[in-house]
């Protein structure tokens, strides 16, 4: 699956692999549509 990402999240994306944080901007991806679609973490207001 292709995704179209802003230059913001882009770029977010490329310096959590640069940091060591994932190993790929595929696993950085898959990771935060998990954390949003699958696990349904709830949402807090702080």
């Amino acid at each position: 699956m292709n995704v179209w990402v802003s230059h913001l999240v882009g770029t977010a994306i490329d310096e959590a692999v640069a940091s060591g944080r994932y190993p790929s901007r595929q696993v950085a991806i898959a990771h935060a549509l998990e954390a949003t679609f699958v696990r349904k973490e709830p949402n807090t207001v702080t």
